[in-house]
């Protein structure tokens, strides 16, 4: 596995400020590990490192793979992560990831976020864009394996921008102007998001959650296309539309949840407008998705809800760990202008976290196909997907 020389150069300079910062710090300093990492501590300054380790396994057949089965092993995240607080007002964050896909380093969160003003946080740097409940949630929190169809095909990645968070009470604001990159023509491309939630009961063991979400992206004639795979990461992508010379795309997000103790339910509806350059020769597009999933935990856990998000890890209540059932309709639309398929999915899954560090996932997936641009052997397929993650 290769790195890069921007990373090469940053890990020693990470390790050229350890060097100097660690023995200044070593007396009188305290030291907490536990699952979410090694923390060390001296008044104000804080030092936290840790990581995550995720290994999975697909079997898939029919359409996922052209009518035959296929099968899969790969590192789907190894990621690690430096996050520092040197006073009571600033702290960042560098997180980079390795995997069997791309098989070199990626730089993840990278970041510093600004604490000195009462209830509002301003982050600079590379961060989750806030739109979707999904999407913004951590992969190590999500119920089940791989994010839906809806989320991965519309729902913004990490971009290098500005961010305002606010939390009020039981309502949330994050909002912010973000760069994507340079397009085809050698030029950046820039865009604006923003997430609202409101929980109207918000205890412990009872949440009642809803959000909303906006972002306009500038595409600035680059060609717009859904090209995803159906919930199954190391399968074919099947889930298509057709090709447009965009000139910006906008995207909704609505959103709701509820928990009640053991049992929890969310959903989530996206749409993707794909404004057409004008007089390119291509028409203006509508794209859709959405899910519903819910879930229970047979040993009477339920999931942390903090920020307007379902996050945080699970502590199981007896030494024997703890168990979670769940089931998933996913749907996603990419057929319009005659061209693009309609994919269903139905998954069910269950999940076993052995502690708060070590979770066993197993998925059930089936997929069915249909639109213009459908497979014309193929229709259908099945999916086992299992999962170890490891939390350090």
């Amino acid at each position: 596995m290769k790195l890069n020389k921007q990373f090469k150069l940053s890990c020693l300079a990470v390790a050229g400020l350890n060097t100097v910062s660690v023995p200044s710090v070593a007396e009188n300093t305290e030291t907490t590990v536990k699952g979410g990492g090694i923390t060390f501590q001296q008044g104000d300054t804080k030092f936290q490192i840790g990581g995550r380790l995720q290994w999975d396994y697909d079997y898939f057949d029919g359409v996922h793979n052209e009518g035959q089965s296929g099968s899969g092993t790969e590192l789907r995240r190894g990621r690690f992560y430096a996050k520092g607080t040197l006073s009571k007002e600033w702290e960042a964050k560098l997180q980079v990831q390795f995997d069997d896909k791309t098989e070199k380093a990626q730089w993840k969160d990278m970041y510093a976020k600004y604490k000195g003003w009462e209830g509002i946080d301003l982050t600079i740097g590379k961060i989750k864009e806030p739109f979707g409940l999904e999407v913004v949630n951590s992969s190590k929190y999500i119920t089940f394996i791989e994010r839906t169809m809806a989320s991965e095909a519309f729902g913004p990645e990490r971009s290098h921008g500005i961010t305002l968070f606010s939390n009020k009470g039981h309502a949330t604001f994050a909002g912010g102007v973000y760069v994507e990159g340079e397009n085809e023509n050698n030029r950046e491309t820039y865009a604006g998001t923003a997430r609202i939630t409101y929980a109207p009961i918000m205890a412990n063991d009872s949440v009642i959650h809803f959000g909303l979400a906006g972002s306009l992206r500038d595409m600035d004639g680059s060609d717009y296309q859904i090209n995803e795979r159906a919930e199954v990461h190391q399968a074919d992508q099947i889930v298509k539309s057709g090709t447009t010379v965009a000139d910006n795309v906008t995207l909704l997000g609505l959103e709701a949840a509820a928990l009640f103790g053991s049992f929890s339910i969310q959903t989530e509806y996206i749409r993707a407008a794909v404004k057409a350059v004008p007089y390119s020769g291509y028409f203006d597009a509508d794209y859709y998705g959405y899910y519903i999933q819910a879930d229970y935990f047979l040993t009477g856990e339920y999931r942390p809800y903090k920020n307007g998000i379902f996050k945080g890890s699970i502590k199981p209540r007896s030494t024997s760990g703890a168990w979670l059932l769940a089931a998933r309709f996913s749907h996603l639309d990419a057929d319009d202008n005659h061209k693009g398929v309609k994919v269903n999915n139905i998954t069910l899954g269950i999940n076993h976290y052995v502690n708060s560090q070590i979770r066993i996932s197993a998925n059930y997936i089936m997929t069915n196909v249909e639109g213009s641009d459908a497979y014309p052997n193929e229709d259908n397929g099945d999916t086992i997907s299992l999962r170890f993650q490891y939390i350090f």
